[in-house]
């Protein structure tokens, strides 16, 4: 559970609620970091790869560390070919024209 995790720590796949199966810092390279517990309350703050901060019950999970794949926008497509392949499998927004 989160409340064990000491603040400061680097998670990723946080629970909105316990037994969710993960919700939170699931892309690729995203992580959250635990800001503080509430023991009163039996929450956790977590600040997301957005920024945003959240707060969650106590008792969800989470995995320790970040996810992999960081660094992969970082790479150039280089051709038109691999951009229909990337936009295929999402929704028909490319090619964009201009004319």
């Amino acid at each position: 559970p989160l409340r064990q995790v000491p603040e400061g720590t680097i998670v990723c796949n946080v629970e909105a609620r316990p037994g969710d199966r993960g919700q939170f810092a699931r892309g690729s390279g995203c992580f959250a970091v635990v800001i503080a517990h509430d023991e009163d309350k039996g929450t956790t703050r977590i600040r997301l790869p957005s920024g945003g901060k959240k707060t969650v019950p106590s008792d969800v999970r989470a995995q320790i560390g970040v996810v992999a794949g960081g660094g992969r926008t970082d790479k150039p497509l280089l051709k038109a070919g691999r951009a229909y392949h990337k936009y295929a499998v999402k929704r028909n927004c490319w090619p964009k024209i201009r004319g």
